[in-house]
């Protein structure tokens, strides 16, 4: 009896416990109804991390397609004010190119032709606003002395160069733009409708800072003769442009891929990028771009620039390709920026090709032949006798093409010297004059340019080891120059010129010796005194420009305003640094102190002074330093050539 009492009481708890499950999920259902009721669905609070995206209303997935959930408005308002920025910055960079072109045009025609004594107008300073911003704003590194030397962890780990104040300044804010940019979205909307939003908006923004990444990268970039801002400055706004597109791009891909895989799944996720030709070609664009931000990392640009130059261009143009069909596909209203992109990279493609062809290609006279002579210090002068004539202008640059060392590949290299020849016979050498009497002397004439280069790695070090091969050091072939490019500084207007050089820099300021001996003798610049500061590694480094030097110390009244100032960094034997401490060419063993000449001429200085320097990070960080701490003294103008990509 109690047996079976104990069997029934067992059966009747079983069969209540599934009621009891079925009245604690009644209970719960209550409590979500009426928290719904408090929160409607657009407002539910989120408890945890992921309920956000747990939760999401049946129709969230329609925000991963088209332009559900993307504001228009929005996106085309922040791209107008980018590039309301972009030429507001052009504007200022222009008025203040123009105040300084306005004042250098009024003293080169007052200061001309002039006794020392009628420049001592121009030896001070006549505003106050003007050398304050050169001090701190226009010349300034970002902190202490530091610029255009390398950040290196070795000899073969480099990070690059920091960016100047100004430049820094203008990067900071266009950064922190877009990023505000991007953040500014309708919150109230669902976490669907903000992602989705976020998605237009980088798009948008991505796709926009393409167009001026493209632009800075090209070398006829129409707005460096305009504000005549040298390609160096270009080049890295290119790259800090590019780095907020790739960023941009990454943000844009993840907004979609986050709530493609929350509502739809990673198979619907796959199948999309597989079987769409919008979305698969956005995956591309992504995976280019992103892998452009690896390969454009400094330590591995710096490394293997020559084999990044020819693999970036390369994804650039596939990452173009790829975003031009994507927004094609999606029937985005971002198709007319993609045909400008192209547009702007088919039209200066052209002016370049244009500009090889008529200075190197000649049905008469055939392509450029290119002499490679071999010299002491593991060096290399280059000269490329072109097939017409060509007006040669000082402190210009070359893009040199030696199809036989590198096919595709073009390398930058100031031209330290050019001469015209009799056409057909480039040993007779005309002489040069700035008042040339034969109209008709460019079609009578050719050009040939030179420049010196240091043997390091890829295309210097071939160059040097084929000519130091052939006999007597001399090398033929053929090739093509591409330019002239930079020039943008004159200098013809300062009574006193200090040209600092450190090793191949020379070629960068021989130029300007000899235009500005030339015009001293025929009464065209205002220049009284020029001093040449060449630093070298040895003496055997004084044979890279002999000949020209030669030519510029007979030529009429150099004794008058040139002085040079030669230091032996690492000479062989003391025995070989004849020291000097007197004459027009003295030589010194060590490292010059930038400081200490600058201040002595700048004590002695005739008229307006300008301080010029060409060569190693390190020396030209000094030289800016010394320049920085005397222009609010009086009136001193630094100029700065460099090669930091």
């Amino acid at each position: 009896m109690s047996t079976s009492r104990h069997v029934l009481a067992h059966q009747l708890r079983s069969r209540a416990a599934p009621l009891a499950d079925l009245s604690s999920q009644a209970d719960a259902m209550l409590e979500r109804r009426s928290s719904n009721k408090e929160h409607p669905e657009g407002d539910t609070v989120s408890l945890t991390p992921r309920s956000a995206l747990d939760h999401l209303p049946a129709n969230a997935s329609m925000y991963t397609h088209g332009l559900t959930g993307v504001d228009q408005e929005g996106d085309y308002l922040f791209v107008n004010v980018l590039i309301a920025f972009t030429f507001g910055v052009c504007a200022f960079s222009l008025g203040l190119r123009l105040f300084k072109l306005g004042n250098n045009h009024l003293r080169h025609l007052f200061a001309t032709g002039s006794g020392r004594d009628r420049q001592t107008y121009w030896v001070y300073n006549q505003t106050t606003w003007w050398p304050w911003l050169k001090r701190y704003l226009a010349y300034a590194p970002i902190w202490s002395k530091r610029h255009n030397r390398e950040i290196q962890l070795s000899s073969a780990v480099s990070f690059g160069t920091l960016p100047s104040r100004f430049q820094l300044i203008l990067l900071t804010i266009y950064f922190i733009s877009n990023i505000a940019y991007c953040g500014a979205l309708h919150y109230d909307r669902g976490i669907e409708g903000v992602m989705a939003e976020l998605r237009g908006r980088t798009g948008a923004l991505a796709t926009y800072n393409m167009i001026p990444t493209i632009l800075f990268a090209m070398r006829n970039n129409p707005f460096i003769p305009l504000l005549k801002v040298s390609f160096d400055t270009f080049n890295l706004l290119h790259r800090w442009t590019a780095r907020i597109v790739i960023t941009e791009s990454v943000a844009h891909f993840l907004a979609w891929a986050v709530l493609k895989v929350a509502t739809e799944g990673w198979k619907s996720f796959n199948m999309s990028i597989q079987k769409s030709s919008f979305i698969g070609s956005g995956f591309i664009a992504f995976v280019v771009m992103f892998f452009m931000g690896i390969q454009g990392w400094a330590p591995v640009r710096h490394a293997f620039y020559e084999t990044f130059l020819n693999v970036h261009r390369l994804a650039a143009v596939a990452a173009i390709a790829a975003v031009w069909v994507h927004v094609k596909e999606g029937h985005l209203p971002q198709v007319p920026w993609c045909k400008l992109m192209v547009a702007i990279w088919v039209l200066e493609f052209v002016v370049r090709m244009f500009r090889i062809s008529y200075h190197n290609f000649s049905r008469q006279r055939g392509i450029s032949e290119v002499t490679v002579e071999a010299l002491p210090s593991d060096a290399c002068r280059l000269t490329f006798h072109l097939s017409r004539h060509w007006h040669f202008k000082p402190g210009t640059h070359v893009h040199a093409y030696v199809p036989r060392f590198s096919w595709w590949g073009s390398h930058p290299f100031s031209i330290a010297w050019a001469d015209d020849h009799a056409v057909g016979n480039f040993n007779e050498k005309l002489p040069s004059s700035t008042h040339d009497t034969d109209l008709d002397k460019a079609n009578k004439v050719r050009t040939s340019i030179s420049m010196i280069t240091r043997a390091r790695t890829g295309f210097t070090r071939q160059l040097y080891e084929a000519a130091e091969k052939c006999p007597n050091g001399v090398l033929t072939t053929k090739g093509a120059i591409e330019g002239p490019y930079g020039g943008h500084e004159s200098l013809d207007s300062y009574g006193t010129v200090l040209l600092f050089a450190g090793g191949v820099g020379i070629t960068h300021q021989l130029s300007y010796i000899r235009h500005l001996v030339a015009g001293c003798a025929e009464g065209t610049v205002a220049a009284k005194k020029i001093i040449l500061v060449w630093t070298v590694p040895n003496t055997e480094a004084l044979e890279w420009v002999r000949p020209w030097m030669d030519e510029i110390l007979k030529m009429p009244g150099r004794r008058d305003v040139l002085r040079i100032m030669l230091f032996v960094t690492k000479p062989k034997s003391m025995q070989e640094v004849v020291m000097s401490g007197t004459g027009t060419v003295q030589m010194f063993p060590g490292r010059c102190n930038p400081q200490t000449i600058l201040d002595k001429e700048f004590v002695e200085r005739i008229g307006a002074m300008a301080v010029t320097v060409c060569g190693p990070g390190g020396l030209a960080d000094s030289v800016r330093h010394a320049a920085r701490r005397r222009t609010t003294l009086g009136s001193l103008d630094f100029i700065e050539e460099a090669f930091t990509y």
